[in-house]
């Protein structure tokens, strides 16, 4: 749940008012860790994944959609 809240730090401030926030957890974060957010805007909102940097995989993937 850490994960998916900070991943929403990043960009809240690009959100409207009341969105729906959709999370799909796949492997856990093992710290020390160094994780990319990848964010693609477009179809009335935002596409999020969180992805291993060393070796690809997802950790999350995630969408924002404004109501």
């Amino acid at each position: 749940m850490f994960t998916a809240a900070a991943v929403l730090a990043n960009i809240e401030a690009r959100f409207p008012d009341a969105v729906r926030y959709s999370v799909r957890f796949a492997k856990p974060v093992l710290l020390p860790a160094t994780a990319g957010l990848y964010v693609a805007e477009g179809d009335g909102g935002w596409d999020l994944t969180l992805r291993n940097m060393a070796k690809g995989y997802p950790h999350l993937t995630a969408t924002v959609r404004g109501l």
